[in-house]
Formats: C-alpha cells, structure tokens, sequence
C-alpha cells in the first residue's frame, strides 16, 4: 500500500509549473538571440526579423509538448538523490524528442509563415541547459523543504541487523525523503537499552499489532526476510487496515516482479506493493482537473433539476431538502457528504441502518429521487470542494468501514483515492445491499487500471444506462460477508 505524501504532491506540481515556466522563457530567450541580441551583427537576417506574436501563438502547445516529452523520460517521478549526469541525458533526449514533435506537427498545420531554423537550435540548447539548470535549483530547495518540514512521514523500522543499519543510516542522511525514524521493532529478544543505532525499541514483532494502534505511523519497512511467510502476511494485512504503507528490503533480486514498486535508497533498494496510476502526481493533477470541469457543468446543467427536486421535498416531508452524512474517503478522512433528503427526519433515530433496495423510510417524493439517483446530485458540489472525485468507488459510513475492514482483506485499500459520485462497481450493478467483496474486487480493478477515458466510459454509463456483470467478479467476492 502507498499513499501519496501532500508536499510530495505540491513539489510535483511545483516542478510542472516551473517546467512550463522554464520552456517558455527559453523560447523568448532564444527569439532574443537569433533576432535581437547584438550576435544579429555577425549573423544577418536576410528574411528580416519575424513578429514575436507568432511564436507567443503557438507557445502554449510548445509547453505541452515539453510536459508530455518530460513526463514520458520519468523526469516527474519522485526521487531520493539528484543526479546531474542522469537528468543532463534524459532531459537532453526529452527536449530532442520535443523539438522533432513541434516540426512534425508544424508539416501538419501548414500555414504561410515558417518558423527559423536558428531560434530552434537555440531553444533546443537553452532549454536543455535551463531545464536541468532548474531541476537542481528545485532539488535544492526540495532538500531544504524536507530538512525543515513539520509534515514528515512516521516510519517505523521491523528488524535488526545489517539491513536495519543500512536502512536507518540512509533515512538519516537524506532528508528530501521526507520521513522520520519513530522507532525500531526487534524480531528476535529486545536487547535492555531503551535505544539501537539512535533509534527508540517500541517492542517485538509479536506484539506488531499493538504497536501500530497505540503508536500510529504513516509507513513500516520490514528488514528481515526470514521470517515466515504467514508471520509477513499478517503483518501486510495489518498495515493495510490500518492505511499504512508497507516496504521491504529484499535480500535478493530474484524476488522482483513486476507487480512490485522499488524505491532505491543510496543503493539499498525498497519493496513496496506497486504503485497505482492514481500515485503518480500527474495523473491526480490530470483527474482533478477534469474532475472540477465535469462537476462545475454538471452543477450549471443541473441546477434546474435540483431546484424542482428541492421545492418536492420542501412541499411534501418536513425538514431540510439538503442531507448532510459523515462517509469515509481517501486516506480514511472522514467528510461530509450531501444529498438530497429521501428519508423523514429521525429515521436512524435508532442506529445506522445498511441502504436497501426500496427502503420502506423513504418519503414518496425520495423513494423516486433514489430510484434515479437524483438524490445524489448534490455531490458535484463535494467533488469541487475536493472531498469526492465524479469516478472512484464509493464512500461508506466509517461504522461499517470499521466492520468491513476487520472481515475482508485489503479493504481498505479503496481508500488510497478519493471516493467517486459513481463508480465502476455502482455500472455494474453492484450498489445498495449487494456483495461488498464484489464490489471491492470492482473497486481495485479500477483502482489498478485507471485512466481519463476509462473515467468516461463509467459517467457515459451512470447517465445512459448499462449495468452488465463485469469479468472481474469471482465466487469468492460474490459470497458476502457474515453479519
């Protein structure tokens, strides 16, 4: 399990903005010196001095160009070290490839005005050299956030020995990784000293468990690969209820698959459950964006709709028409998630109730809002907010996530993104008192396989219909759990 650290989010997008900065200004440096600076003496223009306007046309596409070259050469990944020579070489190969992009698709939007041949060898080197200029500057100050950040991720170390000291030795020496040692778990017998290599003993293996809920942390790493297998997977299941990452420090290569993310700290590598594409920070960065235009229209569209939907409720059932409900979202942050009233005030006057099909609480005016999911409108509002996505799987009452998580395995892990106003579970059926396994194995599917078309597939669906059983659902998941 890997969650996303929020200042690892902002120094991506920090290191996006410069970047577009960066290329833009590269573009006007390299204008000045082909056509303005005093090289104009010794190198004549003989088709005269183009209009700037011509080039501030087409700078927008120039910058994303550059961002889609750059992200696809892994220069948005996050990083422990900076390596001038690598980002030297991957930025040199990004710019390349960007530049042989912008030509091609100047052959393809022919026009009567020609771009110089000699602005773009300038740019070409510029922004090589300003690019990585600018990668070390932010590496800099990345390293300064993280040696003065209060925002540092808890880590809690499992085992001793080589490993172990390795391990603590290069967390301490590089600060840009943004966590704090908070203690050490000692497999064999715990040694009388309070301390071990300057880090504090919470206890032993055996009592894991315990650690964790009275000592919270945001991630554990286990050192020690002899111990049982059993033993290892008691410890996964525990990290994952409790929404705490999970890596290890392998003892051999032969273990890599490709289901597996590596994090290379100083030479000692990490294992930790692979990354989903909603990790990477422009992919979020990306889902955000089409999250806040789609709700925003969506809102505008159906604001007619709602306000009928409201005088309904007002004019038939006492109350407010706006219900306002604690649901768990991502990283188990509780919210506030709104809908439109469908039940009479105080119908969980006794306890929360699990939603069924046709409840019997609804008013008549709210058993149709359910019946077409209207009631569920006011939700665009908690997507621009940023508490919910339009896609993701659905949020549930933190009563029962607490009683899911102790019966289903990885549960939890649906809650390593922002919860959706629908989902790829809710097309296909799987909504109100169905199979939870069911729809958490719908869940991780599309947690696994994310993308901003397949996010469009599932609102087509939600509005136009088609709830057909998907592939993915097995025997297993489809058997519910007890009580």
């Amino acid at each position: 399990m890997i969650r996303v650290h929020r200042s690892t989010i902002c120094i991506s997008i920090v290191t996006i903005v410069v970047d577009g900065v960066v290329v833009a200004a590269s573009l006007l440096a390299a204008y000045w010196l082909s056509f303005r600076s005093p090289l104009v003496e010794y190198f004549p223009i003989p088709l005269g001095i183009p209009p700037l306007g011509e080039y501030l046309r087409v700078l927008p596409v120039v910058v994303v160009v550059f961002w889609i070259m750059l992200k696809s050469f892994n220069l948005y990944r996050s990083k422990t070290f900076f390596s001038p020579g690598w980002h030297l070489s991957a930025i040199g190969r990004a710019v390349t490839v960007s530049i042989f992009a912008l030509m091609a698709l100047t052959f393809l939007y022919r026009e009567d005005f020609t771009y110089s041949r000699r602005l773009v060898a300038w740019f070409w080197v510029i922004s090589i050299l300003a690019l990585t200029v600018s990668r070390y500057a932010l590496d800099k100050l990345e390293a300064w956030w993280w040696s003065r950040s209060r925002d540092l991720r808890k880590v809690l170390v499992l085992g001793e020995g080589r490993n172990a000291r390795r391990l603590l030795a290069a967390i301490k020496s590089n600060p840009r990784w943004g966590v704090v040692l908070d203690g050490l778990v000692w497999v064999d017998s715990p040694p009388e000293k309070e301390e071990v290599y300057g880090v504090e003993i919470r206890g032993r293996i055996t009592d894991f468990p315990v650690i964790i809920r009275t000592n919270p942390v945001d991630e554990v790493i286990l050192t020690r690969m002899d111990l049982p297998h059993d033993q290892i997977l008691r410890i996964i299941v525990e990290c994952e209820k409790n929404l705490i990452d999970f890596k290890l420090v392998p003892d051999m290569f032969a273990i890599l698959t490709s289901r597996v993310d590596i994090v290379n700290l100083e030479g000692l590598p990490l294992l930790g459950l692979r990354k989903l594409p909603l990790h990477s920070a422009w992919n979020r960065f990306v889902k955000r964006g089409f999250d806040l235009a789609g709700a925003s229209i969506g809102l505008i569209v159906s604001s007619p709709l709602l306000l009928i939907c409201g005088v309904l409720i007002k004019l038939t059932s006492r109350g407010p028409v706006i219900y306002r409900q604690e649901r768990m979202g991502e990283n188990g942050r509780v919210f506030l998630l709104y809908k439109l009233r469908t039940m009479p005030v105080g119908a969980e006057k006794d306890g929360p109730v699990w939603s069924i099909k046709d409840d019997p609480r609804a008013t008549p005016v709210g058993g149709v809002l359910r019946k077409l999911s209207l009631d569920e409108l006011p939700q665009l509002w908690n997507v621009i907010k940023g508490d919910m996505s339009l896609v993701g799987p659905r949020p549930e009452r933190p009563v029962f996530v607490d009683r899911f998580k102790e019966s289903i395995p990885r549960y939890m892990s649906r809650h390593l993104v922002k919860s959706g106003v629908t989902g790829w579970a809710q097309v296909n059926g799987y909504r109100g008192d169905t199979s939870i396994k069911a729809r958490l194995a719908l869940d991780m599917y599309y947690l696994e396989n994310w993308s901003i078309f397949f996010d469009l597939k599932i609102l087509f669906r939600t509005v136009f219909g088609g709830t057909s059983p998907s592939p993915v659902i097995t025997a297993e998941s489809e058997s519910e759990i007890p009580g």
